[in-house]
């Protein structure tokens, strides 16, 4: 669908104020417009692209300003990272909190998804028993539950890593006993410029703390298995010797990968996508050079996946298996749509959304025509 359409009225709220009462850097059709990205701690185009210049250098070109969500003066303004509050914002990254924003009525559109895989599995205690999916049956699966405000992504990424294996084998989440285990972390901090600042997805203590609370009730015996993906499972999955029971990241049913981190999608404000749709291209464009950039400097790319994932540059290889960097290509291919519609299929059956809507409606591909005519 070409046109971007506006979200329902009526039931949205960003920190008890409608959407539509957004976050305002300036007006997207100003001389010099003020746009905003933020993109999540994952190999993506657009890590690439900023890294390398491509970014700034596009939207400078089309008379663009652009600045990191982070930098901006408030927590609550930060929040945007999973709100998409603020004007003028491109969002690249896992695509269970752009859904869930989308379904809370914010106005945004989906203007590019890439399908970049990574290692997922399920990791099992060695005395667990569990040497083959069918042998979950029964088992104690670690379910992380973020008692914060925000979207709980990661418990809704382990439900959907766990669903996906046990759908290998004829199994449900009904076969499982899935212990859930409180976590009072949040993601990005509401209160104060200090607090803010260490509580921030990017921030090193807070990656390391991750899978914290799976971590340690696998190490008390009080779970047998757990999810694990990235670069940052791989290393657990060395840390703790666990059984790989099944990997999911790269299996050949393209089904079992999908998850919040594959596809990752760039969601972007549906006001900049409609009065500025040519900023919007040039955005994509940039995305897609940076494939070619980092074929040209192979070295210089992997780096850069470690420094956004958090990990050591050798454990980049064997998590996300990247020769060519074609995984990173941004598209609107209908296989991909079909991805991300499974995925909000699944936040809605599992409560993690509360409003359907149509993902086909909120794809709007007159951006990514106009960056294929420039390539």
């Amino acid at each position: 669908m070409s046109a971007p359409t506006r979200p329902p009225e009526g039931r949205a709220t960003f920190l008890g104020k409608d959407v539509a009462q957004r976050q305002e850097g300036s007006p997207v059709n100003a001389a010099r417009t003020r746009l905003w990205y933020t993109r999540c701690p994952l190999p993506t185009a657009s890590g690439l692209a900023l890294d390398a210049g491509l970014l700034t250098g596009a939207l400078a070109g089309r008379g663009a300003a652009l600045a990191a969500v982070e930098t901006l003066d408030t927590p609550d303004a930060r929040q945007s990272h999973f709100t998409h509050a603020v004007a003028g914002l491109f969002r690249q990254g896992g695509n269970i909190p752009p859904i869930w924003a989308r379904a809370r009525g914010a106005n945004t559109v989906l203007a590019g998804i890439a399908w970049t895989p990574e290692y997922q599995a399920i990791l099992a205690r060695p005395d667990a028993g569990i040497r083959g999916v069918a042998d979950l049956k029964g088992k104690r699966l670690a379910l992380p539950v973020r008692r914060s405000g925000e979207i709980d992504f990661w418990r809704a990424m382990c439900l959907r890593g766990y669903d996906s294996a046990l759908r290998l084998a004829g199994l449900t989440l009904a076969d499982v006993t899935l212990v859930e285990l409180p976590v009072d972390e949040v993601y990005i901090a509401r209160q104060g410029e200090d607090e803010a600042s260490r509580a921030w997805m990017w921030a090193g203590a807070a990656r390391v703390r991750r899978q914290q609370a799976e971590t340690f009730a696998y190490v008390r015996g009080e779970v047998d298995a757990l999810y694990a993906s990235g670069a940052l499972g791989l290393q657990l999955q060395a840390l703790l010797q666990a059984t790989e029971v099944v990997e999911l990241g790269f299996h050949a049913d393209r089904r079992a990968q999908i998850n919040n981190q594959v596809p990752n999608i760039l969601t972007v404000d549906a006001d900049l996508a409609r009065n500025r749709p040519e900023v919007v291209a040039a955005y994509l464009s940039a995305l897609n050079r940076s494939i070619a950039w980092a074929r040209q400097h192979p070295g210089d790319a992997l780096r850069i996946y470690a420094k956004e994932v958090g990990a050591p540059e050798e454990w980049i290889a064997p998590s996300y298996r990247e020769t060519d960097f074609r995984s990173l290509r941004v598209g609107l291919d209908p296989e991909l749509i079909a991805a991300v519609s499974s995925q909000k299929d699944f936040l809605l059956e599992h409560g993690f959304i509360q409003h359907d809507f149509d993902v086909q409606e909120w794809v709007c591909d007159e951006p990514m025509r106009l960056a294929s005519q420039e390539t």
